[in-house]
């Protein structure tokens, strides 16, 4: 799921790109245990306003319990790459 997370959400138009990097280390708590796993990591250019439906969608197609979706505000950046991403998204 993770690895092609962003092809499905750029084809509806819920991100206009992403970024993926196939190979970290997680490290976390699950279930009274320490887990230590690869995993891969997507970043997905969003709005906010689309993060809910993102959330939905990778709490069904993901094969955790609780997957981690996380949103960072934009504080500023490319007015150009700003302006696409919001074209690109609805």
């Amino acid at each position: 799921m993770s690895e092609l997370a962003g092809i499905p959400t750029a084809r509806s138009h819920l991100c206009a790109g992403s970024h993926t990097v196939t190979q970290i280390r997680s490290v976390y708590r699950w279930q009274g245990r320490v887990e230590d796993r690869s995993e891969a990591r997507v970043a997905l250019h969003t709005r906010r306003s689309l993060v809910p439906e993102i959330v939905r969608i990778v709490n069904q197609e993901h094969p955790y319990q609780v997957p981690c979706v996380v949103a960072w505000p934009i504080m500023n950046g490319n007015p150009a790459y700003l302006d696409w991403l919001i074209a690109e998204t609805h």
